[in-house]
């Protein structure tokens, strides 16, 4: 879909109702987004024509990465996020998921996932997974030990917590 000269045009809906298209085509230099947008609040609609430069990496076994240029902070991108503009999510002041969780509930996810990668369960009751065939024993201990780590983080941020809760 990046070649140059490739276009077409994107819709969704909200609650099964068509909220929004866009139209977009690709050309050497960019890819230029063509929509309609109206702010809250207001009946007007306001056209949008727009080129998203591109940008170029080299990468370490040759060749180049094509990015999206943010064209309010020059920003390297891969994702652009839309709204009355489409900005990389910097300039939208977006966080991830992740940030939005204390850090008991981090520290948890992070070894819930170390125990996803080895193939066992999110469950921090059940038995820790065994060593997946092909892991090599220097690999496993040390994402163990990270894990244990991890979990032992989020139970004492958790405790630290309910103490802080209690005395108030």
């Amino acid at each position: 879909m990046l070649r140059p000269g490739y276009h077409g045009s994107l819709s969704w809906n909200c609650g099964g109702e068509p909220a929004g298209t866009i139209r977009f085509e690709m050309h050497d230099f960019g890819i230029q987004l063509i929509y309609k947008y109206r702010s809250a609040g207001e009946d007007e609609w306001r056209d949008v024509n727009e080129i998203i430069p591109f940008a170029y990496t080299d990468q370490h076994l040759g060749g180049r990465r094509r990015w999206f240029q943010c064209k309010s902070c020059s920003r390297l991108c891969a994702v652009l996020y839309g709204g009355t503009r489409y900005r990389c999510r910097k300039c939208w002041n977006l966080a991830y998921q992740s940030q939005h969780n204390d850090a008991p509930s981090r520290a948890l996810a992070k070894a819930q996932k170390l125990r996803r990668r080895l193939g066992g369960s999110e469950d921090m009751d059940d038995f820790f997974p065994e060593k997946p065939k092909g892991m090599h024993w220097r690999t496993y201990n040390g994402l163990r030990t990270r894990m244990e780590a991890l979990d032992e983080r989020a139970d004492n941020l958790g405790w630290a917590r309910l103490e802080r809760l209690l005395n108030h």
